[in-house]
């Protein structure tokens, strides 16, 4: 191994037990001390594969054919296991509930280093730092799989840093975050990394935030090298990276559309900060006009509707809910879902929208007051009513699958209906051919990524056609291609009349397809109204750890101009801003 690099992989080729095509091939790569990569490509590129060989999970626990070498700090990973390559690697796993195993928040930062023997002073202040550094103080008696998503991503951040590797492996360690969590987590990971230089494997495809700390920048595509770069050169290949899935900046794409009709341009913007000035630079220049367009006129798919309030479907009336360590989740909630309603459930981690999601679905029955569906009370329904009422799809695809087949998954449900054989066939295919998931029918659905089981969780509800749908984070490992296809299915569902409910914390996605958005803090609602007039209400979002789409901010940015504050899509943008021609 040379003597400044500190992870190499050469000619490394690997493919898992019972597959034929190879999940890696051929790939090499050389990482230095206190450098940070950045890895991003579609579902299915290899990203979490490469992952796993650098603490040696592959090939010790995951079994199949390596060819090649994988070297971390002198060892040869087909030669040290784990538990040695544990005490210089830090693995974030991308479902961090797969990590957690202890009966309290404070007892799982504790365990690592309780296992290296450090005295009970210095892990008390390894813990409280860890505790900070991911925003976890009020949780520390609490039981990691009691947290919501985001906070089991933040206790196994924790559970790593107190462990003080040498080499950070964070595979998507912002997927479940808020957007000012994921900034705030990207901030002192960048600090952390600095300031004790040390090594990091980021795998993300939050690409703005992600490529100000990164020194270089691969992106893989089925297990090869198709990008290599500095993240900055990388993000100019715009064509390259959105026909691979993935999600270029909002900045950048208006840029590259703006380059493309004729604006000439050195470098393409690859933040918020960098396209304000690239856009006021052209608009100051008299490159660029500022058409006044109001919402009617930005295209019809965006425009809000209002709903019909004679039709409440969903009325909750007083809504408390208290976990029983005693947190108080949910603190008075009102609120009417009319029916046709699009609606996102917005706020930052822990402020109740998951909580108040299971109460609309019947999974929790509130400690305090009522849910009433068409009238009448939720609670009263059977649980094959509530089914056909209301369906369900979970921030965790784990918790609610455990067939041994994909086919057996999608079609479980469907055993309390007394189908016949032909039926359940019939509307087990439509489900898998909706979610594109006819390839992969008969495999164990714990052999395939997460993005992959996400997608066999909402096959499994959606075979029931229930009138409300529920879904829970629905993007979760999913790269952007992805998201789309999922989000265009869910509004295909509302464009027959289907009520969807969104918890999210992708605002440039719940921008373009939500049209009421519910803003939760603490429990309670802060905000609710359409899209439009909450995202441009920047301030107040603050208040819940929310930011508006980077395009939205954008506009508000360039308020001077006469650029509305409410912009939602790239597409909107580029309907007011006119190129003037040159007399």
């Amino acid at each position: 191994m040379k003597k400044d690099i500190e992870i190499e992989i050469s000619d490394v080729t690997w493919t898992y037990r019972k597959t034929e095509t190879p999940a890696i091939t051929n790939l090499n790569i050389e990482i230095k001390p206190s450098e940070i990569i950045f890895i991003t490509g579609p579902a299915g590129a290899g990203k979490t594969t490469l992952c796993r060989f650098i603490n040696s999970l592959i090939p010790h626990f995951y079994t199949g054919k390596l060819e090649g070498k994988v070297v971390v700090r002198g060892m040869d990973t087909a030669e040290y296991p784990p538990e040695i390559l544990c005490g210089h690697v830090g693995l974030i796993f991308d479902n961090p509930s797969n990590q957690l195993f202890n009966l309290t928040v404070y007892d799982e930062i504790a365990f690592g280093p309780e296992n290296l023997c450090i005295p009970p002073d210095k892990i008390r202040e390894i813990v409280a730092d860890a505790l900070k550094f991911c925003r976890l103080e009020t949780y520390v008696d609490k039981t990691p799989h009691h947290l919501s998503g985001g906070e089991q991503q933040a206790c196994a951040l924790a559970s790593i840093m107190a462990m003080r590797p040498q080499i950070y492996v964070l595979d998507e360690p912002t997927a479940n975050l808020d957007p000012h969590g994921t900034e705030l987590v990207f901030n002192r990971v960048e600090d952390l990394f600095r300031t004790e230089k040390k090594t990091g494997i980021i795998v993300e495809h939050k690409l703005e935030q992600i490529s100000k700390l990164a020194d270089r920048m691969i992106v893989l595509d089925q297990g090869k090298i198709i990008l290599e770069g500095k993240p900055r050169e990388v993000m100019q290949s715009v064509d390259k990276l959105s026909q691979l899935g993935l999600k270029v900046p909002q900045a950048t794409l208006l840029a590259y559309n703006l380059q493309k009709k004729g604006i000439n341009l050195q470098n393409l913007p690859t933040s918020l900060e960098e396209g304000i000035k690239t856009i006021s630079g052209l608009l100051d220049q008299g490159k660029l006009e500022v058409t006044d367009k109001n919402a009617d006129q930005r295209g019809e798919n965006i425009v809000e509707k209002t709903p019909n309030e004679k039709e409440v479907l969903i009325d909750c009336q007083d809504i408390w809910y208290t976990y029983p360590d005693g947190t108080e989740a949910l603190k008075g909630v009102n609120l009417k879902i009319h029916k046709g309603d699009f609606l996102g459930l917005i706020g930052r981690n822990g402020s109740g929208k998951t909580t108040l999601a299971k109460i609309i679905k019947g999974l929790y029955s509130p400690t305090k007051g009522k849910v009433l569906v068409s009238g009448t009370d939720l609670f009263k329904k059977t649980g094959i009513d509530r089914a056909k009422t209301v369906g369900y799809v979970f921030q965790n695809p784990d918790d609610q699958i455990f067939s041994k087949t994909i086919r057996d998954e999608i079609g479980y449900g469907l055993k309390f209906l007394k189908l016949s054989k032909d039926a359940e066939d019939k509307l087990i295919n439509k489900a898998a051919t909706t979610m594109e998931l006819q390839d992969h029918l008969d495999k164990n659905p714990f052999d395939v990524s997460q993005g992959l089981r996400q997608r066999v969780a909402i096959a499994s509800v959606l075979i029931f056609e229930p009138e409300i749908f529920i879904i829970d984070e629905p993007t979760t490992g999913q790269d952007f291609a992805r998201s789309k296809i999922i989000m265009d299915m869910v509004r295909t569902l509302h464009e027959i009349g289907k009520t969807i409910i969104i918890v999210t914390h992708d605002m440039e996605l719940i921008a373009e397809y939500a049209k009421r958005l519910i803003v939760m803090k603490s429990g309670k609602m802060l905000l609710d109204g359409s899209t439009r007039n909450v995202f441009s209400q920047p301030k107040m979002l603050q208040e819940s750890s929310i930011k508006p789409p980077q395009i939205t901010s954008l506009g508000q940015a360039l308020s001077k101009y006469s650029v509305p504050p409410d912009i939602l899509t790239v597409e909107e943008m580029e309907t007011i801003l006119t190129i003037k021609k040159v007399s």
